[in-house]
């Protein structure tokens, strides 16, 4: 494993509560080979930019987005193989797939105010991203590492988690607590479409079942997900189709039960 360059910001200021990492892909454009199966327009960075966030960060072809207090320290990390060190000594941590076609990456705010200069990644196409992230004195310390990887790409993954899945419900919060795991339930379902179980889920995700089968019924519910078979439980099958938001002002189905569903 080889080091290749770094880029680093030690005030960085978020704008919006959001780390934002670019890179490129043109809008349109669609995959070959390996990643003919994605949808990749939903890939997109403004695809579910009105939905909730998730704890720690989601990417997509050509972006991340992180969840990030207002002050943090940020360190890109381009190798050409998968970064020796794991998670250890970081509270929360994710492997994601990430896709650029220039090959090349830059920390940036959500307003376009970019860093002066892009880092080099191994070369164009299809990443893993580990994401790590700690609490600090003053904000959060991050660390971005990017290495190219071959073949279809593994859905995200959480290493660690500082906090549970989702946070203890409030009056009047309704299904929101469920918002953050529901985006990256979505994130699974926009890089591996098609057949999964809650239990594996909730296994790559670091939540329980009940909290998975809660958090698809919130994307049900807004029309974000579309979720195929009956759910007799934990290990049965279902299949996990994303679906494009609809615009303001078209009502989505709202039914207690978006799909059958075992109580357990």
């Amino acid at each position: 494993m080889t080091l290749l360059g770094t880029y680093e910001d030690g005030d960085y200021r978020a704008e919006f509560g959001a780390l934002v990492v670019r890179g490129f892909w043109p809008a349109g454009v669609g995959g070959t080979g390996e990643l003919r199966h994605l949808n990749l327009p939903l890939l997109a960075e403004d695809a579910f930019a009105g939905g909730a966030r998730s704890d720690l960060a989601r990417a997509g072809a050509g972006w991340v987005l992180g969840t990030a207090a207002p002050h943090a320290h940020v360190r890109l990390e381009a190798h050409d193989a998968p970064p020796g060190r794991g998670s250890g000594g970081w509270s929360d941590a994710l492997d994601t797939p990430f896709l650029t076609s220039r090959g090349d990456i830059k920390l940036t705010r959500g307003r376009g105010d970019d860093s002066p200069w892009n880092l080099k990644l191994a070369r164009a196409g299809l990443h893993r991203l580990r994401v790590l992230r700690r609490r600090t004195s003053d904000g959060h310390r991050w660390l971005l590492q990017f290495w190219p990887v071959a073949g279809s790409p593994e859905p995200p993954r959480f290493l660690a988690r500082s906090r549970p899945a989702v946070a203890t419900g409030g009056p009047g919060q309704g299904d929101k607590r469920y918002g953050p795991l529901a985006m990256d339930v979505l994130s699974v379902a926009l890089w591996s479409p098609g057949r999964h179980t809650r239990a594996a889920l909730a296994d790559r995700l670091m939540a329980t079942p009940e909290q998975v089968r809660e958090a698809l019924r919130y994307l049900t519910r807004r029309g974000l997900l579309r979720v195929g078979g009956a759910d007799a439980g934990p290990t049965s099958t279902i299949a996990l189709v994303p679906e494009r938001p609809r615009p303001p002002g078209v009502s989505v189905p709202s039914p207690a039960r978006p799909w059958s569903t075992a109580a357990r």
